[in-house]
């Protein structure tokens, strides 16, 4: 198994000379960055010399590190087909993968992040989100400092239930058009969500907090858990003691093995601490499958009292995926490749990145970070990474705030999400779409950069006023990345 073979590992990557001066200094503080900082090591590599792979297609987001050892092969093999494949209910002759549930959001893991890509808001009014689901929680805050679950519905809504079970609720989703006008008269059009709760359990009021979060993208999970702490938390600028109007907080979040605070860097408050925890979050939340993390159903108040005893509600803390096939399906998810840039060259695309940091973009979306030793995964030590992340909490504006505590982070505040392969996102998602934003509103990237408020509102003021142009340039570059 992998753990046998990570000392052949080649712990250190070593860089070749580029031609292209590096003025963008590793460690340097947001104020630093500039229009003459722009120049960056071997850009197209947005994963680093071993976390990149040279690929634009539906699978672009699916691919492993390319020089990963035959044994690890094998390990991310054996994590793939788990994410994959669709459980069923327990007893049943596949006992590998039977447990389903008795609540659930989905079947798979890929049902949700299809091609390691990102979920899709419902085509009509009619159909239930599939890969969009519901945070909930009552206001003040658990044991532990997170969220406070809702009695007899828990932290989260789940709209599916195996036969002997019933569903928390259904959800479904409305949007109502809003039209943006640019100074030049040209106009875009937003779309604002209001969501509908149906068939609630026991009839349960619509009292609590909630937040959808639509399923994301995979690719580089591996190299952004590789960055060092002290790295995240230099950008950190809580109190903008710079005063320029960008703050930057890290959310501290629980871990569960650990039994302690621990920087959050994953999902999108940033109330995950690393990815074995936030895969097991997944598999318990949304699937209903036990894990080595979280050993025990996810059932709260009547939950229990209902389901306790059926085979998936009660396995006495057996764990339904167990190691060493969870830890397979976890470096699975580490593991998997940033697909390199495509026209990085290209005179337009080159104006749109000085007009992103011109536009104090890349204050939050750091365009270059270096990860240091990661003994999960070795191969992705030492990297030059641009990931255009800085994995902290910004307060993102009334009209994007969910009004809903997580740890840390407040109702406006979001975790700056990377944008690393986000031109690809629609050719993964089979031409279905972008689907941009925490809840899947925004559809394009104009429209994104349209709904930036808060910390962001700035940047998006000066966006709007470009030339049409250069708007069409900068959104040239992000397709690019």
């Amino acid at each position: 198994m992998r753990w046998y073979f990570k000392k052949s590992f080649v712990i250190g990557a070593v860089f070749s000379s580029v031609a292209v001066l590096n003025l963008y200094l590793l460690g340097c503080t947001r104020e630093e960055l500039t229009l003459g900082d722009i120049q960056l090591a071997r850009e197209e590599l947005q994963g680093g010399e071993n976390g990149t792979i040279n690929l634009a297609s539906a699978n672009a987001f699916a691919q492993p590190i390319p020089p990963m050892l035959t044994a690890d092969v094998i390990d991310f093999k054996v994590g793939r087909s788990f994410f994959h494949t669709a459980w069923v209910i327990a007893p049943s002759s596949t006992k590998a993968v039977d447990g389903l549930g008795p609540l659930y959001n989905a079947r798979s893991c890929n049902s949700c992040h299809v091609g390691d890509g990102r979920g899709l808001t419902p085509s009509s009014p009619e159909e239930q989100l599939s890969s969009v689901l519901i945070r909930i929680s009552m206001p003040g805050q658990d044991s532990h400092g997170g969220p406070n679950p809702v009695p007899d519905l828990g932290l989260q809504l789940r709209n599916a239930a195996i036969l002997t079970a019933k569903p928390d609720a259904q959800v479904y989703a409305t949007y109502a058009d809003k039209t943006v006008t640019y100074p030049d008269g040209s106009a875009a059009t937003l779309r604002t969500p209001a969501y509908q709760f149906k068939n609630l359990r026991n009839n349960h009021p619509v009292n609590f907090l909630f937040s959808p979060r639509i399923a994301g993208q995979l690719a580089g999970m591996g190299l952004l858990e590789a960055i060092p702490e002290q790295t995240i938390l230099s950008y950190a600028d809580p109190h903008d003691s710079n005063n320029d109007g960008i703050s930057g907080k890290a959310n501290y979040v629980w871990n569960e093995e650990k039994q302690q605070t621990a920087l959050g860097r994953f999902g999108w408050k940033a109330n995950q601490p690393n990815i074995r925890q936030q895969v097991a979050a997944a598999y318990s939340g949304d699937i209903g499958i036990t894990t080595p993390v979280f050993p025990q159903a996810s059932l709260s108040g009547l939950q229990q009292t209902l389901y306790g005893k059926l085979p998936e509600g009660n396995n006495n803390g057996k764990p339904e995926l167990p190691d060493p096939f969870f830890a397979n399906t976890v470096f699975y998810t580490q593991a998997l490749a940033v697909p390199q840039r495509r026209n990085w060259t290209d005179a337009a695309v080159q104006k749109g990145k000085a007009l992103f940091f011109q536009l104090s973009c890349a204050k939050c979306h750091i365009p270059q970070l270096q990860t240091g030793n990661f003994a999960d995964v070795p191969l992705l030590s030492n990297q030059t990474i641009h990931p255009y992340t800085d994995l902290l909490l910004h307060d993102m504006g009334d009209d994007l705030a969910d009004g809903r505590n997580d740890f840390l982070a407040t109702g406006n505040e979001w975790r700056t999400p990377p944008l690393w392969g986000i031109g690809l996102v629609r050719l993964v998602n089979n031409n279905k779409g972008m689907f941009l934003m925490h809840d899947g509103r925004a559809r394009t990237i104009e429209e994104a950069v349209l709904w930036h408020g808060g910390e962001a509102e700035k940047s998006k003021e000066a966006f709007m006023k470009l030339a049409k142009t250069d708007r069409e340039a900068l959104i040239k570059f992000i397709n690019d990345l």
